[in-house]
């Protein structure tokens, strides 16, 4: 049996064999209260607040300082107050409504009414947890799978895609507009999540339950696909292109060895031919 946390609906809908089960959703946690002065700062925000991650693997020291610079001088403008979750406590905060912090609860503060937008590198996770939270997205992917998540934010139409290395004031500041003030976005995630919350079971009870059918069923092997035992030559079916491969260069010598008798008994029979061409 796998298990994979991710929903159907951001594979595609791939078509897959009955011992693949999607337990999307399995890594979440309970919700808690925001620390005060988190809660405070959110709370007394007066047009509410842009949260800005690129994860957990993105160190400051290999952020390109001029995409940083772009992202600064973007946010010095904002009517908005901007949360920033960034490693470096030396980084140079150019205006008041940028706020920085080495670390936050970023599954409950998703959640909180003041938050307009998610600029993220578009992890699954924090995709995870914005679609949950029902914040729209614009993504900046910068490795692993963040091309193809960021790539399903604009499938969805719940966010853009900008890239780090076409990063211009022009572009962030429009991405930004456009998906606080098109309130589609908005409304199209919170369709996506009720799509994907509606589950008969939890991702947990439904990895529990799979997991006790495989120990009942002793692996479970019925299930698997009959691919997944098969040599590969089987599986590419070597033996079908070989023999494909053998007819047509039969057929292609049978032609080309009829066109060659034609032409020797042709000249044979006209002999004037061949003086004529010679």
């Amino acid at each position: 049996m796998l298990f994979l946390n991710i929903h159907p609906v951001w594979g595609h809908n791939q078509p897959l064999p009955p011992n693949v089960i999607s337990v999307w959703g399995i890594h979440k946690i309970p919700e808690k209260p925001l620390p005060n002065d988190l809660g405070h700062y959110l709370n007394s925000s007066e047009n509410g607040v842009i949260y800005v991650s690129f994860g957990s693997n993105v160190l400051s020291a290999f952020f390109p300082p001029t995409a940083l610079k772009t992202l600064m001088e973007v946010f010095s403008k904002l009517p908005y107050d901007v949360l920033m979750k960034w490693d470096d406590k030396n980084l140079r905060v150019i205006s008041n409504n940028i706020k920085l912090s080495t670390w936050l609860p970023q599954s409950d503060l998703l959640k909180h009414s003041k938050i307009k937008l998610f600029i993220t590198q578009g992890g699954l996770q924090s995709t995870d947890e914005a679609i949950t939270a029902g914040v729209p997205l614009i993504g900046i992917p910068l490795f692993a799978d963040q091309w193809y998540n960021v790539e399903q934010y604009e499938n969805h139409k719940i966010g853009v895609r900008l890239d780090i290395d076409n990063l211009t004031e022009d572009n962030l500041l429009k991405a930004i507009t456009t998906v606080i003030d098109d309130k589609s976005y908005k409304d199209n995630i919170m369709r996506l999540r009720s799509i994907m919350r509606d589950q008969p079971k939890s991702a947990l009870d439904r990895a529990v339950w799979w997991t006790e059918y495989v120990l009942r069923h002793g692996g479970a092997k019925h299930l698997r696909s009959p691919a997944a035992n098969m040599p590969w030559t089987e599986y590419y079916e070597v033996d079908f292109i070989f023999k494909l491969f053998c007819l047509v260069i039969t057929i292609l010598l049978t032609i080309v060895l009829s066109l060659y008798l034609l032409y020797v008994y042709a000249f044979r029979k006209n002999p004037k031919i061949k003086n004529k061409i010679s």
